[in-house]
């Protein structure tokens, strides 16, 4: 996993900590220099923990232990200050905005690569690859993203279902072949509809895969494999749902292109074959035409 941008990873997890957790990541926080040369005992007494609170917290956050926190805090603090995330504010220029959006987009990005875990990545291209067929389900803005998943996998010529119908979705399921394979993508990780296919995808030992914000859920507990997308900070006016787009597509493209790695010649060969078939069907509707 990487340790990047671990400081931006703390604040956005923050509300989902326990009591004891939030106190070692509010110190955390606030004096992150400090923290890189403490002990994990100098630590525990600084933030009037215990030192398996701070083990605990450190693992919550995704990290083996207090020694790879020191490491991650290290690398934050080499960098330059972070983009950051940033609101809509009353009678802003169009320039500003423009900066913000940017912003935003930058920092998921760099959140989410600091949050990648490569072997998970290489296990779920693994299982897609031998998987006979693919469901991919969101709602809102992640429906987007299972519709990216179906466009990508069907060029690679796999059979994919990203129907938004959870009826009709859950009847494919029902008959689907050993080995197939469910994606759920739900930023928040509360959404009800994709919890319900987890279950019954579950239920039908379908293999799943959760795509979600950083940290731990109902929905990722119930996944097989979990893909952690940078957890953005809520803002008045939703930016957070283009960031979380941007940092969800961003994941997709990754897995995309370990799963074509897997076997370039048939991946390249099945890429040129569907775009070929694109441009043919692209002519016929020239010739078509008045």
């Amino acid at each position: 996993m990487g340790v990047g941008q671990i400081l931006s990873r703390i604040e956005n997890v923050l509300p989902k900590l326990t009591q004891s957790e939030q106190k070692v990541a509010r110190f955390v926080l606030a004096a992150p220099d400090d923290v890189v040369f403490m002990s994990v005992q100098e630590m525990a007494l600084q933030c009037q923990s215990s030192s398996a609170s701070v083990v605990r917290f450190c693992r919550t956050i995704g990290l083996k232990g207090f020694p790879e926190l020191k490491v991650a805090l290290s690398a934050d603090l080499a960098q330059e200050q972070k983009s950051g995330y940033y609101d809509l504010n009353k009678n802003e220029n169009t320039t500003d905005l423009v900066d913000k959006i940017l912003s935003n987009a930058v920092q998921s990005l760099k959140d989410t690569v600091g949050q990648l875990d490569v072997n998970v990545i290489e296990e779920v291209a693994r299982e897609l690859y031998k998987a006979p067929v693919i469901f991919a389900f969101g709602v809102g803005a992640s429906a987007l993203v299972a519709e990216d998943i179906s466009q990508k996998w069907l060029r690679l010529g796999k059979n994919v279902y990203s129907f938004r119908d959870v009826h009709v979705l859950t009847m494919a399921m029902s008959t689907a072949p050993k080995d197939s394979v469910f994606i759920g993508v739900s930023y928040s990780a509360a959404t009800p509809e994709v919890l319900q296919l987890m279950k019954f995808a579950r239920k039908n030992e379908l293999i799943t895969v959760s795509i979600t914000g950083f940290g731990r859920s109902s929905l990722s507990d119930m996944s097989d494999f979990n893909l952690f997308t940078s957890l953005a900070p809520e803002a008045k006016v939703r930016s957070t749902a283009t960031s979380s787009r941007h940092s969800q597509l961003f994941l997709i493209d990754v897995l995309y292109y370990v799963y074509a790695s897997l076997d370039v010649d048939s991946s390249m060969e099945k890429i040129m074959k569907t775009r070929k078939a694109v441009h043919e069907l692209k002519n016929l509707e020239g010739q078509e035409s008045p």
